[in-house]
Formats: structure tokens, C-alpha cells, sequence
């Protein structure tokens, strides 16, 4: 992945981005991500912010719009406060406030996992009814391209996020959490979200059977159909399986081991 920085924006994109957010530092390079955007942190003088960039020809610029739709539709808390978006000179760039914490440790025994639990109980509460009328439902989310999922175990009027993992959360020194990214946003059941999670916890060491025990903390988790948690299995299963050899090296890695983790869910719910 070739990485750029924040010397490869345009000149008019960095400065409308000094006169957006009233820039008083130098960018420093933040990690992560499976695009090659730019990613920096930047002090202005509200504060730190964080801004994200990407050309709006490459096939991610599509996500950097759906996050910045469904960021500012967020209720306060939820996700980190949009300051701005600007798409420019074939580039688009977005800004929001820096959050200051880590990512969580989902590992077995972690004190990091109750806050999750916590944290999506509280987040579905807020988005619920869905805040963003543009949301498609959860039966449209590309996981289930090659095995639909039936409509009964798409229904429901919360905001569901549908990527997280660990390194789209962050917890706070105050012992909260917040969640990032968010390009995949349904409209869907509270429960779908939680759902998609037990394949991260399984990658983070723990058995099937344990990954579900925590989910079963979530009380949307605790009431979902059996058979809607069989049919999301089963489809984001196929659905890495099948991307396993696509995208960036990272990417396919990555996809490679999910897959694997979504087999051992498969082999414990049957």
C-alpha cells in the first residue's frame, strides 16, 4: 500500500482546511487504515483534529462520503463531531475532533470487553429510531450479496454500524468508548451489530462458545432470532471466504483469518 502524506494534498484542499479548522501545528502521521489515504493528527486552535484524505477517484472516496453523510447525522457521543468536509481538486478530506484513548484489548479477561458492551448497548439506545433516513436496510449490506439473508431478521429502526473491530473503537481515559469509521452504515435490528462482532472475538483468542457467552451481555443479542444469527454467520463467512484474494496485501490477510474465525462460529451455532 503506498502510503501518502499530508504533503500530497492539494494546495487548495490544506488551505481550506487551515481556514476551516484554524490550524496552529504541524501534521503528524496517524496509523492505520486499509486505504492509502492520508491520515494526520493536527493541532488547531480548538484543539487537536484528526483528517482523513483520500483522492475521489479511487474506489474507497465512496466510503469517505458515506461517513461523512452518516457523521453528521450522529447524536453527540457517539462517534467523534465532524468539523468538516471538503472535496476538492480530486481529493476529498474530512476533519473530525482527535479522540484521545487506545484501542480496546478484546482478549479473553480483558476489562476492556464490559465497556464494549456497555458502549453498544448505550450507542444503540441513542440510534434508535434511525438518525439517518438515507441508511439502507441491513438486508442490503454487501455481506449478503451471495447469500441473502431473509427479511424477517432484517428488521428493525436502529443505526447499525456494521465494521467493528478493534481498531474502530477507542477508549477514553475516562473509561469510555467511541466508535469510528463509519462507512457501512444499515438501518437494521440492534442485534445485527453485536452479531458481527463474534468473529473479532474469536480472532482475539477467544472460542466460539465464549464469544457468544459475552455477546449475550448486549440484551438485543440476548433476544435475536437464532436463525437470523445462523444466517449472518453463515453470509459473512462466505462473504470474507470469498474475498480472501482480493484488495491489498493487508486486506487479504486480514480476510484470510476472518474467515477462519467465522468457521469455527459456523461449527459452534451448528
Amino acid at each position: 500500500m503506498t502510503a501518502r502524506t499530508w504533503a500530497n494534498l492539494p494546495t487548495s484542499v490544506r488551505d481550506r482546511l487551515a481556514q476551516d479548522l484554524a490550524i496552529t501545528g504541524h501534521p503528524a502521521p496517524v496509523a492505520g487504515g486499509y486505504t492509502s489515504g492520508v491520515y494526520v493528527r493536527i493541532d488547531t486552535a480548538r484543539g487537536p483534529v484528526f483528517v482523513k484524505a483520500i483522492p475521489s477517484g479511487e474506489p474507497a472516496a465512496g466510503m469517505y462520503r458515506t461517513e461523512t453523510e452518516t457523521a453528521r447525522a450522529l447524536p453527540a457521543g457517539v462517534g467523534p463531531a465532524l468539523l468538516t468536509a471538503i472535496e476538492a481538486d480530486n481529493w476529498i478530506a474530512l476533519a473530525f475532533d482527535f479522540v484521545t484513548g487506545r484501542h480496546p484489548d478484546l482478549t479473553p479477561g480483558s476489562p476492556d470487553l464490559p465497556i464494549l458492551a456497555s458502549a453498544l448497548a448505550r450507542a444503540h439506545a441513542a440510534l434508535t429510531p434511525c438518525p439517518l433516513p438515507s441508511a439502507p436496510p441491513f438486508t442490503a449490506s454487501p455481506i449478503f450479496t451471495d447469500h441473502p439473508i431473509p427479511e424477517e431478521y432484517g428488521r428493525g429502526d436502529t443505526l447499525l454500524h456494521c465494521d467493528i473491530r478493534a481498531d474502530n473503537l477507542l477508549v477514553t481515559p475516562a473509561g469510555t468508548m467511541t466508535l469510528l469509521d463509519w462507512a457501512w452504515p444499515h438501518r437494521g435490528p440492534a442485534w445485527a451489530d453485536t452479531a458481527l462482532l463474534v468473529p473479532q472475538l474469536i480472532l482475539a483468542g477467544h472460542s466460539a462458545a465464549a464469544a457468544e457467552q459475552w455477546a449475550r451481555l448486549t440484551p438485543s443479542y440476548r433476544h435475536a432470532p437464532p436463525g437470523g444469527i445462523d444466517a449472518v454467520a453463515e453470509a459473512l463467512t462466505s462473504y470474507w471466504a470469498a474475498r480472501t484474494q482480493q484488495g491489498i496485501p493487508e486486506l487479504r490477510a486480514y480476510r484470510t483469518r476472518a474467515a477462519t474465525a467465522g468457521q469455527a462460529w459456523l461449527q459452534h451455532r451448528r
